[in-house]
């Protein structure tokens, strides 16, 4: 049993990376660190209980990549494993998409082995990254000015993905494939110094390495020792984020008492909810907000938008106001979650009193309301008459001078009946919907959140 074989094995018990019975698509290019990852697996299959597929994607970036689907075939034939095989055109596909050629191959790889996985079957994808890859990957980050969570690299575990050479040098694929007379392909992109990854490799770690031998290990060391940093980071996160939840979004005021790193990943963690990473002026730009506590948003990747206003930060899709309009019940009730709102309306004898310390309570004249009363968004158009009050207002108005936010305004519920707005939902009612002194019967609307 080689020293490779032995690493591997301690990678998938020491991480967890597998369980008895899983089937694991094994990612081959064909090169020397993806041929050693198959064989390795290969041989030591019976020993963790997996079944074995193979899949290959050819990028459509060189002109020789029909050489390396033969290495990754007749390996195929050899384990006498299911291949399964894609071939895609990177950069057409980069071009649409606006991306340079790693980031754009980067996705296309992870799509095809996520389809490939579903078909096989498969509960884990084994991707060949080495030690070496994870030493590179973190002086990469480390020269974009990355943090904790750029600078912990790439994980041994990343669910479905697993990386069972996280222990391996790349020397060490290289000696075990001519160990055991294992064909791969060396791609000739590989020694091309344009792209930053290749410099680091063929330049700027061998440099690190007359200095320190071990420049390697201790490059992947130190990212061990960050993620298990960034899983603290993000615990405190999360436990921040729970303390300051309130409504939709977060409390602004507990939250500017927290400290500035704290309130940075506060904001990227909403990020990551979402599905999304921010960049650093994203980041910064919010927490400006926060400190100002005015009104306003913030545009974010993937159609997202961060507001500030009215006492909360709130992350969100950037959804346009909703158009339509639901009628009420009458009785009964009536929930909107385009609104986020719903909506009760009975009819009931007069109560002893028509004054409610419930905002979203009130009673309205059944005389005065000509139906059918309904619930949408307010309108930039929309008047009405503030109860206790002897002039119309825009309601629009009305709701700026309540502290609300432009884009809330925009959402914000009111009832309306044939003649127009009964109730400001939340804020106040329509005087023109008074109940009369004579009458025995009052329409009650009670509002609540969603």
């Amino acid at each position: 049993m080689t020293m490779m074989l032995e690493k591997v094995r301690e990678a998938l018990r020491k991480y967890g990376m597998t369980s008895p019975g899983e089937r694991v698509l094994v990612a081959v290019s064909g090169g020397a660190d993806s041929m050693a990852l198959l064989y390795s697996l290969f041989w030591l299959r019976k020993d963790f209980g997996l079944e074995l597929a193979i899949a290959h994607l050819d990028h459509g970036i060189r002109r020789d990549t029909a050489e390396d689907l033969k290495v990754v075939r007749a390996a195929a034939e050899d384990l006498a494993l299911p291949l399964f095989y894609e071939r895609v055109d990177t950069p057409a596909y980069a071009r649409k998409e606006r991306l340079n050629l790693e980031e754009a191959a980067r996705r296309l790889r992870r799509d095809f082995l996520l389809r490939a996985g579903k078909e096989f079957g498969a509960q884990k994808i084994a991707l060949g990254h080495t030690r070496t890859d994870l030493a590179e990957t973190v002086l990469l980050h480390l020269l974009r000015g990355a943090g904790p969570a750029g600078l912990k690299g790439f994980l041994p575990v990343a669910p479905p993905f697993i990386r069972p050479l996280i222990l391996v040098s790349r020397e060490e694929t290289r000696a075990f494939c001519e160990q055991h007379s294992i064909p791969f392909r060396d791609d000739p992109t590989n020694f091309d110094t344009r792209y930053w990854r290749n410099a680091l490799r063929l330049e700027i770690l061998p440099r690190l390495r007359e200095y320190n031998p071990k420049a390697e290990e201790a490059l992947a060391r130190a990212a061990e020792l960050l993620a298990e940093s960034e899983e603290v980071l993000e615990w405190a996160a999360t436990k921040a984020i729970s303390e300051l939840r309130k409504g939709k979004g977060l409390d602004l005021a507990r939250m500017r008492a927290l400290p500035k790193p704290l309130q940075a990943l506060v904001v990227r963690a909403m990020a990551k909810e979402l599905g999304i990473a921010l960049y650093r002026r994203h980041v910064e730009a919010i927490l400006r907000g926060v400190q100002a506590g005015k009104a306003k948003e913030f545009h974010l990747p993937k159609g997202l938008v961060a507001r500030v206003g009215g006492g909360l930060l709130v992350m969100e899709e950037d959804k346009p106001p909703p158009a339509g309009s639901w009628a009420l019940n009458v009785p009964g009730e009536t929930v909107v979650p385009e609104l986020g709102w719903g909506v009760s309306a009975t009819t009931e004898p007069r109560p002893p009193s028509l004054e409610s310390s419930d905002p979203c309570r009130i009673y309205v004249s059944k005389r005065r309301i000509r139906p059918p009363l309904s619930l949408r968004a307010a309108k930039g158009h929309d008047l009405f008459l503030p109860f206790g009050e002897r002039k119309e207002k825009k309601v629009w108005d009305f709701l700026a001078r309540q502290g609300i936010p432009r884009w809330e305004r925009e959402r914000w519920p009111v009832v309306v009946d044939g003649r127009g707005v009964v109730w400001v939902v939340g804020m106040r009612p329509s005087g023109e919907y008074s109940v009369e002194e004579d009458e025995k019967e009052v329409i009650s609307l009670r509002a609540w959140r969603l």
